[in-house]
Order: structure tokens, then C-alpha cells, then sequence
């Protein structure tokens, strides 16, 4: 699936998708705002430069975005996706949308869709409807995840409120039915195993950053995670541990339909574990993954 990205910060019938938490609204009123908004291009790339250099996500991604569309200079993919990935890798999610996107179209990086499924998880997480549309696509085709429609659903069910596509395709696999995913009878599912799913991000060994900026994403990291197929429809429990020094305490813990959410954490600097279970919804399976343990440090 070729996808596509758009200047997120320019369209503002799309900022309430994609721009959570990311940083100034589009009624910035900046100097280097000013400056793209009279179409002094190369202007507002000096000034935002200047930011994104000193390690501000957003304009790093505004940066990014001038190169992706070549405003003020030639376009350059490449670029532009250096400047998404290190907004990205501040939880960005409009950046990590677009890192999804050039993963997912291979333009200004090879094609991977496994790395797309990645991001994308990231910045749905955060409540991207493009992103958690595209997840369910690449659910949907098995490419880059596996094959799973019942995840597929999922992830269009939560799009669907805002992205009319997402609500045509969950409409679409709710007409499939048991044609596109077919099962066997529940008393022949209650003998075959859950099968348990794969944590994605962070996973064990990982040194990160918390998120900064606004109050709705500061202390919280990103768990996404990879779901087989199943012989029977499941929820996910994940659970989340703080790693004290005389006990680990629990600090998150919730059970959804998707592959990916934001859990608070509740120290930084500190060391933490995370596992998903996949738990069967009608029978008595479940299959939990291993602990993965991370460390935090303090954003910056």
C-alpha cells in the first residue's frame, strides 16, 4: 500500500487528526509562521532551523516539511525524513505519521512496511486516525504485520469517527463476515490456543526519552505491539511495571481492542517492564509475551 503524507501543520481541517500535542497550532504566531504564511519560504526554513536545531520537534518537523514539498528549496525526501525521524523520536506524532508514510511508500527511504507498521503504531497510539487507517490497511493486507482482519477491524473502528474511509472499509469487513474470516465452530475453537503477541516498542533493553510538551502526552511512553492471527477473537491486557529497586509496582495497566496506547509513567529517570496479553474473548486462553524491560531518561 503506497501512502501518502500531507503538510499536517499547513491543513488545518486535519490538525485535530494529527497534531496532537505536537507543538505550536497553526495560528502560531511566530515570526517564522508569519514568514511561510506570506510565502517567504526560505525565511521561515532559517528560522525554524535554528529551533529544530536546538532540538524543537515541531519545527523540526516543519522543517522537514519544506523539504518534503520543496518549498524554498529543491525537494528533498531524504532530508525531509532525517527531520521527521529525530520529531519522531520525540513522540511527535504528526512526524511519526510521516515517518510511517515514507516507510510505507519508500520515498526518501527504502520501501518497509515492517518499519511502517511501527510508526504508524506510534502515532495512532496518540489518536491519529490516518495512522491507525493506514495500520488497518497493512493489517488488512498482511504486509508488514501478519494477516489479521479481526485487528484490521479494529484499527478502522477507530478511525472511523473521523476519516469516512476508515468507516467504508470497517463496513466492508463487517459484510465479509465469517466469509473473510473463517472459523471454525466455538466448541472446536475452545481446544486451539490463543497465540501470544509480539511486543514492537520499547522493547527490552531500551535505553528512551518520556515525552515532553503538552500536558496529554508529557510522562507517557508509546507500547505497540504485534498481533498474529487468532483462532478465536481476543482483547489485549498490557501491563506495566515500575522496576523498584525492593519491589516492582504496577504503574499502567488496561485492556483494549488495538495494538498500541500510551501508558503514564510515574519517575523519571527509572527502569520499567511491559508485557501484552492476548486474552480470548468467549473461551478460557490467554498467551501473555515475555517481560521486556526498558530504562527512561529524562527528556532532551
Amino acid at each position: 500500500m503506497a501512502a501518502t503524507r500531507l503538510p499536517i501543520w499547513v491543513l488545518p481541517a486535519l490538525l485535530m487528526l494529527c497534531f496532537i500535542g505536537a507543538g505550536p497550532a497553526p495560528s502560531d504566531p511566530s515570526e517564522a509562521q508569519q514568514a511561510y504564511a506570506a510565502g517567504r519560504y526560505g525565511e521561515a526554513r532559517r528560522l525554524w532551523t535554528a529551533q529544530a536545531e536546538a532540538g524543537d520537534p515541531s519545527a523540526q518537523l516543519k522543517v522537514g516539511t519544506l523539504y518534503d514539498l520543496g518549498q524554498g528549496v529543491p525537494r528533498d525526501p531524504a532530508v525531509a525524513y532525517g527531520w521527521y525521524r529525530l520529531a519522531a523520536a520525540a513522540g511527535n506524532p504528526a512526524a511519526e505519521f510521516n515517518v510511517a508514510a515514507m516507510y510505507d511508500s519508500g520515498d526518501g527511504v527504502p520501501r518497509n512496511t515492517a518499519e511502517a507498521a511501527l510508526w504508524y503504531g506510534r502515532a495512532a497510539a496518540h489518536g491519529n486516525r490516518r495512522a491507525q487507517y493506514n495500520l488497518g490497511q497493512l493489517y488488512a493486507a498482511g504486509d508488514g504485520v501478519p494477516r489479521n482482519l479481526d485487528q484490521a477491524e479494529a484499527w478502522f473502528r477507530a478511525a472511523a469517527p473521523d476519516l469516512p474511509a476508515a468507516a467504508e472499509r470497517l463496513a466492508a469487513l463487517r459484510r465479509a463476515g465469517s466469509e473473510a474470516r473463517p472459523r471454525s465452530p466455538a466448541t472446536a475453537d475452545a481446544g486451539r490456543p490463543v497465540e501470544a503477541a509480539k511486543p514492537a516498542t520499547p522493547m527490552d533493553g531500551d535505553v528512551i526519552s518520556v515525552m515532553a510538551g503538552s500536558s496529554d502526552v508529557a510522562g507517557k511512553v508509546e507500547l505497540v505491539w504485534i498481533s498474529p492471527a487468532q483462532p478465536v477473537p481476543v482483547r489485549f491486557f498490557v501491563q506495566l511495571l515500575a522496576l523498584d529497586p525492593v519491589e516492582p509496582r504496577e504503574v499502567f495497566a488496561t485492556y483494549l481492542d488495538e495494538t498500541a496506547t500510551l501508558a503514564r509513567l510515574d519517575r523519571v529517570p527509572g527502569r520499567y517492564a511491559w508485557r501484552v496479553y492476548a486474552v480470548g474473548r468467549n473461551v478460557g486462553h490467554y498467551a501473555a509475551s515475555g517481560w521486556n524491560q526498558f530504562q527512561v531518561r529524562p527528556p532532551g
